[in-house]
Parts: structure tokens; C-alpha cells; sequence
């Protein structure tokens, strides 16, 4: 039996899915224990590929490990696009390849310059950056689904669309609201005190609503997704709530307590989970919309593989 090359892509950008979220795992533990600048240079770290005995330091093994995460990731990324574009040619899936290609370049030298120039703006930009890099790898490993063309619809209405990509928006608005309380760290406490406490919080409770009222009006077809969507969010609420009761009162000149870099860190996954379930869910409510002409070479070759 010939194996069908678009599955072999499909498995090949789940596992960059995968590897993503683990770099974001990886990178949150980094702004939880405060080890970002704990490897001063950049691309070297201490003037050398793999500085011996770099894991027997905590901080030190929390970011240089992030690193290593990242140039699996990268590497593993190029090879992802490589695939498509010898595999694929479904116009969407070739544009997130090469989108993706694109973003994680950037977010390395982001990462680089974050360390070089000190910049905590760099930092949380650093941070944006890796939850949209995780998402259009979801979008990507939806697209390059060998049934993404054939299975049933979900509803296409003009109401699903513009909740869906309003729900994509707010969840990206919240996400930067919480990486700006994150990486302030100190200086946004006590949170309660702050408009980003309120606006993070404020952002959720939308989130929640545009979820459940996709819920209201979800079909059978779209029940499970629109489920997945209100899971996500509990447990993101759940780990929210966590981290603000473990850090608002932490202190910030001593090492983080183990619930102190973990809880937050958990809740920077789950958002990043959140952000791609409901990309997952827009790009199919617009999925008609994105049906792009085949490629010339396609055509030639007397329709779709």
C-alpha cells in the first residue's frame, strides 16, 4: 500500500506542534525563575556552543536549555517546510510553511537581541511572538490534514466567522496583557492595583462569553470542538486564579518557589493552547473562504493530489 504523502506532512507538522509547545513550557520557565539574562551573550553562551557543566546551575540550565529547545524547534521547522514544499500544494498550507519559516527566524534574533540589549520590551515582544509561532503551527498541522478539504463543515455562517476571529483577537489582546504583568514582575505588584490586572481580567470574562455563545449556537458537527474550547478556558481560569494566589505576594529578590514557576508557567501553555484552539476553530468557520485557487504546476498535473 502507497503511503499518502500528505498524511507523512501532517505527522510531521503535529510534531512541530508539539515541540512548540514544549518551547514555550521551556521559555515560560525562563521569565518564572527569572533566567533570562542568566547566559550574558548570545548566539554563543559563555563563549561556547554547550558550556560544560551548564545543568548543574538552575538558571543557568533554565535558559540555556530554552535554548537548545529553540534550535530543535527551528531546526525541525526548516525541515517541516521543506516537506510541504516538496509534498504539498495546497496554496494555504505552502503560505503557513513558509509564514512559519519566517517567524521563527525572528523570534530567534528577538531572543538574541533580548539578551544583547537588556530589553525587557524585546523580552515580552519575545514572548508574543512564540504564542502566534505555536499557533500557526496548529494552523498549519489543521491545513495539511488530509481531510481538511473533505470533512463535514462546521457552520459557516457570517455570525461564526466574525465571533471566531473575534474570539482570535481577544485571546491574543489577553495573551500580551499577560506577558506584560509576567515579565514586569515586581513592578506590577500588587496586581490589584494595576489597569492590567483589571484588563487581563476583563478580556477573559470576554473570552468566556464569545466561547459559551459559540457553544449556544454550535451543531452537532461543531459541539466538540466548541466543548474544547470551554475546557480550555476553565483551565486556564483554574490556573489563573493559582498563579495570581502564589505570586502576588512573592518575593522577587530570592528564587522562586517550585508552585512560584510552575503554576504561571502552566498558564502561559494553557493560553498558548487556548490561542490555537480557537485559531483551529476560525480558520474552520472561514475554511470555504480559504479554499485558494490550485497552483499552476497542480493544474497541469490534472487536479488535486
Amino acid at each position: 500500500m502507497v503511503s499518502d504523502p500528505r498524511r507523512s506532512v501532517h505527522n510531521t507538522a503535529r510534531i512541530a506542534v508539539v515541540g512548540s509547545f514544549l518551547l514555550i513550557l521551556a521559555g515560560g520557565l525562563v521569565t518564572s525563575r527569572d533566567a533570562g539574562l542568566s547566559v550574558p551573550d548570545w548566539p554563543l553562551a559563555f563563549g561556547q556552543l554547550n558550556p560544560p557543566g551548564w545543568w548543574r546551575i538552575e538558571s543557568i540550565r533554565t535558559e540555556h536549555g530554552h535554548r537548545i529547545i529553540a534550535f530543535a524547534v527551528a531546526l525541525w521547522m526548516a525541515f517541516l517546510g521543506w516537506r510541504v514544499y516538496r509534498l504539498e500544494d495546497r496554496t494555504l498550507a505552502r503560505r503557513l510553511a513558509a509564514a512559519g519559516a519566517a517567524v521563527v527566524l525572528i523570534q530567534a534574533l528577538l531572543g538574541g537581541l533580548r539578551v544583547l540589549r537588556l530589553s525587557l520590551d524585546l523580552a515580552m515582544v519575545h514572548g508574543l511572538v512564540g504564542q502566534l509561532f505555536f499557533a500557526l503551527l496548529c494552523a498549519l498541522a489543521v491545513v495539511t490534514a488530509p481531510e481538511w478539504e473533505t470533512r463535514e463543515r462546521l457552520p459557516n455562517t457570517r455570525r461564526e466567522r466574525c465571533l471566531t476571529m473575534g474570539l482570535v483577537v481577544t485571546v491574543i489582546l489577553q495573551l500580551a496583557l499577560g506577558i506584560s504583568i509576567r515579565h514586569l514582575g515586581a513592578a506590577a505588584r500588587p496586581l490589584a492595583g494595576t489597569w492590567l490586572y483589571y484588563a487581563h481580567v476583563g478580556t477573559a470574562g470576554l473570552v468566556l462569553s464569545v466561547a459559551l455563545d459559540l457553544n449556544r449556537g454550535a451543531n452537532a458537527t461543531a459541539k466538540p470542538s466548541a466543548n474544547t474550547l470551554l475546557a480550555t478556558i476553565a483551565a486556564q481560569i483554574v490556573l489563573g486564579i493559582a498563579s495570581f494566589i502564589v505570586t502576588e505576594s512573592m518575593a522577587y529578590d530570592r528564587q522562586a518557589t517550585m508552585l512560584q514557576a510552575w503554576l504561571p508557567t502552566l498558564h502561559v501553555g494553557c493560553g498558548a493552547a487556548l490561542l490555537g484552539a480557537s485559531l483551529t476553530r476560525c480558520l474552520h468557520a472561514w475554511r470555504e473562504s480559504l479554499m485558494l485557487p490550485l497552483p499552476r504546476r497542480q493544474v497541469q498535473r490534472g487536479g488535486a493530489v
